[in-house]
């Protein structure tokens, strides 16, 4: 009876009261559990004194990508410079134009990029396979050159369609202008970079090339075999604080004087938890990788999931 005479007061009262102040009431109103929600991510372990970790990339992000929880990032909206990142893109748009892996491929003058020894030559021939798999684990700049010519589209379509893709990815503060991220005037955002890596990853394909150390490209026409390491210093090597261990299952690297060490990463610990990282313009070629294994420690230590 008390309960009905509460709920006969209140009913009397909001009615009385202006819909605005009955709507505000209303919108301030905790939500009601729902069944079958799913998880909400990461717990933050707020018992830690941690507040974070000392970084030289003056932009990153980590985030948690089966329920795309951000757990950790500082500028993660500020446009940079992405380099050799760039070629993500070109490998996910280049999958959509692949006449077949088997068919050859030789790399021509214009492929020829400024820099050092290229592990693809100009009158050397391979597979398509072959020059997609330099392109992400070398970060061959020829292959990535040669990806885009031999789309079938003109330079200027393919990199419209980098775009479009940027666009389709709701990667707003994104623009591409070449294929190979030699043109300091790609740019993104360490937000905007994981959106792209949680796609390439969904690639086969990509996520393959950028998980290896090493590959062997076969160079059709001379019969000879070259062996092609990947870029990615950290790959695969398992770190430690002694209750846990991680490893950096997938990455792609890319460095320009304008973006810096730039590095991009799954990283996995030994409860088969997994995060993805972005860290851009680090100080060093081995910066990147120590921020990134900085950032997994303190992520992997202050979250439970």
């Amino acid at each position: 009876m008390l309960e009905l005479l509460i709920n006969l007061l209140l009913t009397g009262l909001l009615l009385q009261a202006p819909f605005g102040a009955v709507k505000s009431a209303v919108q301030q109103l905790p939500l009601a559990p729902q069944k079958n929600q799913a998880p909400s991510g990461p717990l933050r372990d707020w018992s830690s004194l941690s507040s974070g970790v000392d970084i030289s990339a003056p932009c990153f992000m980590v985030l948690e990508p089966k329920s795309g929880q951000v757990l950790y990032e500082k500028n993660s909206g500020e446009i940079r410079s992405i380099a050799s990142l760039t070629k993500l893109m070109t490998a996910v748009v280049f999958l959509n134009h692949n006449l077949g892996w088997d068919q050859t491929v030789e790399i021509i003058k214009d492929d020829i990029k400024p820099g050092a020894v290229p592990d693809l030559r100009e009158g050397e021939t391979f597979s398509v396979k072959d020059v997609f798999s330099a392109t992400l684990i070398a970060s061959s700049n020829e292959g990535a050159a040669a990806l885009a010519r031999i789309s079938g589209l003109s330079s200027a379509d393919f990199v419209a369609e980098m775009n479009q893709q940027a666009v389709n990815l709701f990667m707003d503060q994104t623009e591409f202008v070449d294929p190979t991220g030699l043109d300091s005037g790609n740019k993104s955002t360490a937000k905007d970079i994981l959106k792209l890596v949680q796609a390439a990853l969904s690639r086969e394909e990509i996520k393959s090339a950028v998980s290896r150390k090493d590959y062997t490209i076969t160079i059709l026409n001379k019969n000879l075999a070259r062996k092609i390491i990947s870029t990615d210093l950290a790959l695969g090597e398992k770190f430690s604080d002694g209750a846990n261990s991680y490893y950096i299952e997938a990455g792609k690297t890319g460095y320009l004087e304008q973006a810096g060490y730039c590095f991009v990463s799954q990283v996995k610990d030994s409860n088969n938890r997994q995060v993805l990282i972005a860290v851009l313009g680090s100080s060093s070629t081995l910066d990147r990788f120590s921020d990134t294994k900085s950032l997994a420690y303190w992520v992997f230590n202050n979250y439970s999931w």
